[in-house]
């Protein structure tokens, strides 16, 4: 730990905080807006029921997805993040501190 240098600590250091990020995400959705969709649909389920027994009209309930009760700054966050992740596919940042570093290699 005590051999890498600031470039290689930061580097770290902003990878494990967009590990974070992503993972507190995907803990929210799961979990908490997984069980919102299920309660909310099951109580949406159960008063069509009802109001089609009292009403005598038949309508198909609107159904919610553990995204709708996601923050959308988080959703344009993470999509940042995973959007930012695919555009680090570009070798050249690497390449640079190769030379910066002055390593050697087939070029």
């Amino acid at each position: 730990m005590r051999e890498l240098t600031i470039h290689e600590l930061t580097a770290i250091l902003n990878e494990l905080q967009k590990q974070i990020v992503i993972e507190q995400y995907n803990e929210q959705r799961n979990k908490w807006a997984f069980l919102a969709a299920v309660i909310t649909n099951g109580f949406n389920i159960f008063t069509t029921v009802i109001a089609g027994v009292f009403g005598g009209k038949k309508r198909k309930p609107k159904l919610v997805e553990p995204d709708d009760f996601m923050n959308k700054d988080a959703k344009k966050i993470l999509q940042r993040l995973l959007g930012h992740e695919l555009e680090q596919k570009d070798w050249s940042k690497h390449i640079d501190d190769v030379r910066i570093k002055g390593l050697a290699g087939p070029w």
